[in-house]
């Protein structure tokens, strides 16, 4: 089947270039149409699976009391106090503006804040806004009074220096909001930096900003990544239109993969192809994938026309020696990547799938259009470029010789340096934390130090609480006591900035009944003294509780808003709440049933998803690796050998971020992915041409082999190694993947031809 197939292909693009590259390109640019439905995504809360407890108490919550994840807009002057008719009323016009708009629910601020009071005539309770228009300097002197005596309502809208407003913006809840809103946002503020400084953050504008912000940074990087890329290749191909060829397979390959992803999108709509953060390194794995069977086909070409001085002879052989080593790499490597759909992370699925088509449209493009290209074009058998090996392959038989005379201190010295590198596994540290990910100066990552520093924070912990005993259960003086329990021990907590619940209204108007006392900022001992305060409370047309309680007032949510901090202390956090709560709460108290979500869970469960998914993926993808090498080769050894470098070189990666304190993201968990999917090429190609040369009894064979593979394999490595301008980029993790592919390329390609090399050599009177 496999030599009909590869028959078929080169005697169709030999014989028939013109129509084999038209219909090549026809299909192409059809399936990269569909990459216009590409539909960006980054909230983090679709990349959990749906049965984790915490995403579906989130869920139900949304539904139930609305959207708890908010924007924030800081405004003012380092120096000034913001309390002026001027300042004032800019709060004021950007409030009004963003309320406007479609997309937004409710806009809170110094300007539409409502404060509660108590009329003097009748003594009942008013509603009514803080700051009204026309602002003048009395209302400003009465409004700066009542928050300074409720000083937990003046943290949320104002910094401890009065010097910037916090404008909170709570979006509508509508699927897909967060990044139409962030843009708005910004079209609408932008006029305004001039004269303020302004700081955006919150989860949802996170959300919404970074999918773009990643997206322009990365083509950015990419461009001049591809730029180095051809450089490289120019200089050691020596031949403008080879380097065109390997660029050209690369874009047809990479547009077909984002199109495949689009139209999957366009008709399923299923969260598992949104194009998230985690998607970012989709295109630097297309890219090394493609660019490594252009390198080999090309490379082999150039030797084979060396040779014979006849193109079509030249093509022919060369894709006769290919054909199999291409089809097997792309088979496995397509198959490993597929692992990912075991991977609890939901875009993973996705990404697997996208990236397998993606491989395989590559392998067909290679043995189809890139053949027909090289056959239509006119090649000198004289020009340098082929008739004199270049310095890196004169360089591989020397290389060769090494091997072959002493193999067994190669391999010595690379499984040293491999147990070297397995002590630094253990230092590893995971941080999913996305304010973390940006280098300062980035707006993400100094508006959040700035909203940390002087104002709520950019984090959340919610938690439900359901009263057993039923109607009206949060009514009970007791239940609120020891909700106040749980709530005044987060707010000791270091970055816990404030809290919000029912009890904060419960105790305002409680105060404001008793002439705005100060000690009777309290709960009331009485179900009845409560609800005589909340009926006087529902008289105000401007009364709504349902962000806190719902209507049969048996169950509310507590938001603890926070500041920004590390992955690993998350777990922490969680475990002396949950202590808490055991002990002070439960222990007495049957009828309160306490539920923890948001933002620190979710980071939680990602964190453990990220870990799980890397470690399964990556045994998952070496077994299919060696399952289908021992396969298509018939021997275990063979495929035994296939990953002995790719499980080397992925110990060496890891084991470098180790040492060199690189965190564990969602976006360098990939690497093993990319390791293993241009590590594979590696090991096949050298193996395939290992296996032919002994089958034809042939002596010195792995000088012959080195000779033959060991150029593209070190060009395709070297090329790819152009993707280094990644360490550029302001995400931190991107810039890591950046390092760590330059190092990849470096651990996979001379582990093939050291530890494979010399593995074989020693053994090769024993494979069969």
């Amino acid at each position: 089947m496999i030599n009909y197939l590869n028959k078929l292909l080169i005697t169709r693009s030999v014989n028939n270039p013109l129509s084999v590259l038209i219909t090549s390109l026809l299909f192409t640019f059809f399936i990269a149409s569909g990459s216009v439905y590409v539909t960006q995504d980054d909230d983090m809360t679709n990349l959990l699976p749906d049965d984790i407890g915490s995403k579906q108490i989130f869920e139900e919550i949304q539904n139930d009391y609305g959207i708890t994840e908010y924007m924030y807009v800081a405004i003012g002057n380092k120096h000034k106090n913001i309390f002026n008719i001027k300042d004032l009323n800019v709060i004021s016009d950007l409030s009004n503006q963003l309320s406007e708009l479609n997309t937004v629910d409710e806009v809170i601020s110094l300007t539409t804040l409502d404060k509660i009071s108590l009329d003097p005539a009748d003594s009942s309770i008013v509603i009514d806004s803080l700051i009204t228009s026309p602002i003048n300097d009395s209302k400003i002197f009465s409004a700066i009074n009542y928050l300074n005596e409720n000083k937990i309502i003046k943290s949320r809208v104002v910094s401890n220096s009065n010097e910037f407003a916090n404008i909170i913006i709570i979006p509508e809840n509508i699927e897909g909001v967060y990044v139409d809103l962030s843009k708005e946002i910004h079209r609408i503020t932008d006029k305004y930096e001039k004269n303020y400084d302004l700081f955006y953050g919150g989860q949802a504008y996170v959300t919404g900003a970074v999918p773009e912000m990643v997206q322009k940074e990365v083509q950015i990087l990419l461009f001049f990544g591809l730029i180095l890329m051809g450089f490289i290749l120019f200089v050691n191909l020596r031949n403008i239109k080879a380097v065109a060829l390997i660029l050209f397979t690369i874009f047809t390959s990479l547009g077909a993969m984002f199109g495949f992803m689009g139209w999957i999108y366009y008709f399923t709509e299923t969260k598992q192809f949104y194009f998230t953060m985690m998607n970012t390194s989709m295109p630097i794995v297309m890219l090394t994938i493609a660019n490594s069977d252009g390198v080999h086909v090309l490379s082999r070409f150039f030797k084979e026309f060396r040779k014979c001085k006849n193109k079509k002879e030249a093509i022919e052989n060369a894709m006769n020696n290919l054909f199999l080593p291409i089809f097997l790499t792309s088979i496995t490597t397509s198959a490993a990547f597929l692992m990912l759909l075991f991977s609890p992370i939901v875009s993973l699925t996705g990404y697997g799938i996208t990236i397998a088509f993606g491989i395989m449209w590559a392998w067909l493009l290679s043995n189809t259009m890139l053949p027909s290209l090289i056959m239509l074009l006119n090649w000198n058998p004289n020009s340098k470029a082929i008739s004199k090996p270049s310095l890196v392959e004169k360089t591989m038989k020397v290389f060769g010789t090494l091997v072959t005379k002493s193999p067994k201190k190669v391999l010595f010295s690379g499984i040293f340096i491999t147990l070297f590198a397995i002590g630094g596994i253990f230092l590893i540290n995971v941080e999913v934390q996305y304010n973390k990910m940006f280098r300062e100066g980035n707006i993400i990552r100094d508006s959040a130090e700035f909203l940390d520093k002087y104002l709520m924070g950019n984090v959340n912990v919610i938690l439900r609480v359901t009263s057993e005993s039923g109607y009206d259960g949060l009514k009970n003086p007791k239940n609120l006591k020891d909700i106040q329990k749980i709530q005044n021990y987060l707010d000791t907590t270091k970055n816990v900035t404030s809290t919000i619940s029912i009890n904060d209204v419960i105790k305002q108007l409680h105060k404001t009944i008793m002439d705005d006392n100060q000690d009777f900022y309290t709960i009331p001992d009485s179900a009845q003294q409560i609800n005589n305060l909340l009926f006087l409370y529902e008289m105000n047309e401007e009364s709504d509780l349902s962000s806190l309680v719902n209507y049969d007032g048996d169950q509310g949510i507590l938001t603890g808003l926070m500041k920004t901090f590390s992955t690993v202390e998350v777990p922490i956090l969680i475990q002396n709440m949950n202590d808490f709560i055991d002990r002070n709460i439960s222990s007495i108290n049957n009828d309160l049933k306490f539920e923890i979500t948001g933002m620190m869970i979710f980071i939680e469960d990602f964190m453990w998803l990220v870990i799980k998914s890397s470690i399964s993926s990556i045994i998952l993808s070496l077994l299919v690796i060696l399952t289908i090498s021992s396969l298509f080769f018939r021997s275990w050894r063979y495929g035994l050998m296939s990953i002995i470098p790719l499980f080397s070189a992925i110990i060496l990666n890891f084991g470098l971020m180790g040492w060199f304190g690189i965190e564990l993201t969602h976006l360098t968990a990939i690497l093993s992915s990319i390791i293993l999917g241009v590590g594979v090429d590696f090991t096949i190609h050298y193996i395939t041409e290992f296996k032919r040369i002994k089958d034809d009894n042939k002596n010195n064979i792995s000088t012959e082999t080195i000779d033959n593979v060991g150029y593209p394999i070190i060009l395709d490595a070297t090329s790819n190694m152009a993707f280094g301008s990644l360490l550029l980029s302001t995400i931190i993790p991107l810039a890591h993947v950046g390092g760590l592919m330059v190092f990849a390329m470096l651990s996979t390609s001379i582990g093939a031809l050291t530890l494979l090399a010399s593995a074989l050599e020693i053994f090769k009177t024993k494979m069969k």
